[in-house]
């Protein structure tokens, strides 16, 4: 969550960036402020793109220290307290969850139960929840186990699938009816939600938001983490416990599992540098149609 609105906030001096130059008017050079220069509501859209090239160059340059970490720690192991980012397939070290809208065996689930409200309200979140049992990642550097305190974080980087179908429909149902969500509270009163956790990397949440609602209205996504999946994660190695956490000083990314291995992360650096040049070209686009089509009407 932090992670996010620090990225959010990067907007900002980009947006007063792009307000200043688009307000700039004769006498060149001199900076003549003009905030009622025609063109200047393509501004905020040549920041939100420059923005996006910024974000995707900053998720390059992390996807690829991570395969540099990754690939260091291949040839001389890991160390204890240092950053580390380890690939393989998950493998359970307690006993499997069910997830709770198809009944898969998994490792880890995040569901979701919505509906559209219409209006400023949109799509709006009845039920949500999330559990994880103990698992290890078993790979070239040996089995370590994922260590992440209770949050949905962890599987955020797993797409969710939308589930439909009569079968869904009456274990979505079932689930609702059978999980107790404990008594509302929050800022409104309206919240209920339950919480248990066994230590880092096993525990299990489930939350209702205000009012059931008409399931038959309602769509239901949810994403497994699976036996034997391919999966990387970014934390630090403790040596002691044979495991990977998170790293306390960095804010902006969590831990996440990821799904595949090294090819994964290339072509992660590749498809992250080809968004980084396009968002940057239609900025460049927009910042032409200001110059040609506005600029010369007030120069």
């Amino acid at each position: 969550m932090k992670g996010c609105v620090l990225r959010l906030a990067l907007y900002l001096p980009m947006l007063a960036l792009f307000l200043v130059l688009f307000s700039i008017r004769e006498p060149f050079p001199a900076l003549v402020l003009d905030p009622e220069a025609e063109g200047l509501g393509l501004a905020p859209v040549a920041a939100f793109f420059f923005w996006f090239a910024m974000l995707y160059l900053l998720d390059t340059r992390r996807a690829r220290n991570d395969l540099d970490t990754a690939r260091a720690a291949l040839g001389r192991g890991l160390r204890d307290g240092e950053s580390a980012v380890v690939y393989g397939t998950v493998e359970e070290r307690g006993p499997l969850l069910e997830a709770p809208f198809t009944g898969a065996e998994c490792v880890g689930y995040h569901y979701v139960v919505q509906h559209n409200s219409g209006g400023r309200m949109g799509t709006v979140t009845d039920f949500e929840g999330f559990a994880l049992t103990p698992f290890v990642i078993r790979g070239p550097l040996g089995a370590l186990a994922v260590l992440v305190p209770s949050g949905k974080e962890i599987f955020y980087e797993i797409p969710f699938e939308r589930l439909k179908g009569d079968d869904v429909f009456a274990r979505v149902e079932r689930y609702l009816q059978a999980t107790d969500y404990g008594e509302p509270g929050g800022l409104f009163g309206d919240v209920s939600r339950r919480e248990t956790t066994d230590g880092p990397g096993s525990f299990k949440q489930d939350q209702k938001n205000g009012a059931e609602p008409d399931l038959g209205t309602c769509t239901f996504r949810q994403k497994v983490l699976r036996p034997r999946d391919e999966v990387h994660v970014a934390g630090i190695y403790s040596e002691a416990k044979q495991a990977i956490e998170p790293d306390p000083d960095d804010i902006m990314k969590p831990l996440h599992v990821v799904p595949g291995g090294e090819a994964s992360l290339v072509r992660k650096i590749r498809s992250k540098r080809k968004g980084a040049v396009v968002s940057a070209a239609l900025g460049l686009a927009v910042v032409a149609i200001y110059v040609l089509a506005f600029l010369p009407r007030t120069s």
